[in-house]
């Protein structure tokens, strides 16, 4: 009777143990399951986190590269910034013109990594006050030889929304001291004050007050004499 019974309890103990190991397994899976979904939303989260910061990464390249241009382009004739029509609602975009820096009107498009990019820059004059740069534009403290340029790269799907945007600004000094070019001193007295219009333009080859005591019979060279 002794070896009966224990049998029997082995019997129930091994039935009992195998229906416990079976919920384990269901709850082990239910568990998994909940672990795998956050991880692929982790997962999911991490990649766009990650396909964003390229795009942002292109765009801050592109406003960068057109900041530089634009900067070109002043140091090669500032005139070509300064004469600019000005305000946020008038687009240039820079341009390579007979091996040069150059503007040209509206957007610029920039296909990259499966998206548009649309790029430009607007100028903006700038004011200054005991030589410190106004924070709100004065007209009655301008400095011409200073002009703000902020570039802007927008980028989207194609002919879907914009996903992004993205700006720089700088404020570009005229470096060219110099308004106009004299060459040529031989003209003699009687011409205008001023210039002729255009950063490289002369004064007509004469100086603008008779003087008895001015020398101008070299080219390029005038000689103030003494009596």
């Amino acid at each position: 009777m002794t070896e009966k019974f224990s049998t029997s309890y082995q019997l129930q103990a091994t039935s009992s143990s195998a229906g416990f190991s079976l919920f384990e397994i269901l709850i082990a899976i239910a568990v998994f399951a909940t672990v795998g979904l956050a991880a692929a939303q982790l997962i999911s989260v991490s990649l766009q986190a990650d396909k964003t910061g390229g795009q942002k990464t292109v765009g801050a390249k592109l406003v960068s590269e057109e900041i530089e241009a634009a900067s070109a382009i002043a140091a090669e004739q500032w005139n070509n910034i300064y004469l600019l029509n000005k305000g946020q609602a008038n687009h240039h975009h820079a341009t390579v013109s007979s091996g040069k820096w150059a503007t040209s009107t509206g957007d610029e498009f920039v296909a990259a990594n499966d998206l548009e990019y649309t790029r430009y820059f607007y100028v903006e004059n700038v004011s200054r006050t005991s030589g410190a740069i106004d924070i709100t534009y004065n007209g009655a403290n301008d400095d011409p030889s200073t002009q703000k340029v902020t570039a802007v790269t927008t980028w989207k799907q194609p002919g879907g929304n914009t996903l992004g945007t993205t700006t720089q600004s700088a404020f570009l000094t005229r470096s060219r001291n110099a308004a106009a070019a004299q060459s040529d001193w031989t003209t003699g007295a009687g011409q205008a004050t001023n210039p002729s219009s255009g950063e490289d333009a002369n004064f007509n080859g004469g100086f603008s007050s008779q003087d008895g005591n001015i020398d101008t019979s070299q080219s390029s060279i005038i000689k103030l004499m003494t009596q």
